[in-house]
């Protein structure tokens, strides 16, 4: 007898000195259910695992551009009480037999001082420069009125008369589209009787900017 067949006898010999019993199919089941939920904690766990950075993330992005996204004002669409658009050639009646029209050419006046006519406008807007003011000023025993033109580049949303101690606020008018130019007018009816005092004609833009501005002399 060989090595291996002395140890092949000594095998059967200590397996048949082993007690034989009923298969643990208890024990196996429960130590499958038991390795099952361990699994299952295993990839909940590494879910989480992965999840937990991108919310970190997340949170992070918040954290650094604030709750909320920063607002830029929006540009006021609301039209200035102080501008009125007018179709070529539509009379605006100023009272006391004033009267004042807009064309392509420029802006056109009827005054009791002044007889406006249909061909030839009291302000021809194309010889303003851009950027200025030109006004004229018509005056009597009680009243003045004050007229002019303002040509671009900015919009005029409000223009106003300084004049001794009052500013008065004008009627700013303008054709529809884009003229690139506007009128404006003032009746003053607190003017005073002895001649005109120095003027000062201010142009602002919707948000305040000053755009133009014009100094007149007193005239006696």
């Amino acid at each position: 007898m060989n090595q291996d067949e002395d140890l092949s006898a000594a095998l059967e010999q200590a397996a048949a000195g082993l007690p034989v019993g009923s298969a643990p199919v208890d024990t196996v089941l429960h130590l499958g259910r038991r390795m099952r939920r361990r699994r299952q904690t295993t990839l909940t766990a590494l879910t989480a695992a992965v999840l937990v950075p991108a919310s970190a993330v997340a949170a992070l992005s918040l954290g650094s551009f604030g709750s909320r996204t920063p607002t830029v004002p929006a540009a006021s669409t609301e039209a200035s009480p102080h501008v009125q658009v007018v179709d070529s050639g539509e009379k605006v009646a100023l009272g006391r037999d004033n009267a004042i029209w807009l064309t392509g050419q420029g802006m056109f006046l009827a005054t009791p001082e002044f007889s406006g006519t249909t061909k030839e406008p009291a302000l021809n807007a194309a010889e303003v420069p851009s950027g200025k003011i030109s006004a004229k000023t018509f005056g009597d025993a009680s009243s003045a009125l004050y007229a002019g033109i303002y040509r671009g580049p900015g919009k005029a949303a409000r223009i106003t008369v300084a004049t001794g101690s009052r500013t008065l606020n004008t009627q700013v008018l303008t054709l529809a589209g884009s003229p690139g130019w506007a009128a404006f007018y003032a009746d003053d009816t607190q003017a005073g009787t002895i001649g005109v005092p120095a003027l000062t004609i201010t142009v602002q833009a919707t948000d305040g900017t000053i755009l133009a501005s014009l100094t007149k002399p007193a005239q006696d």
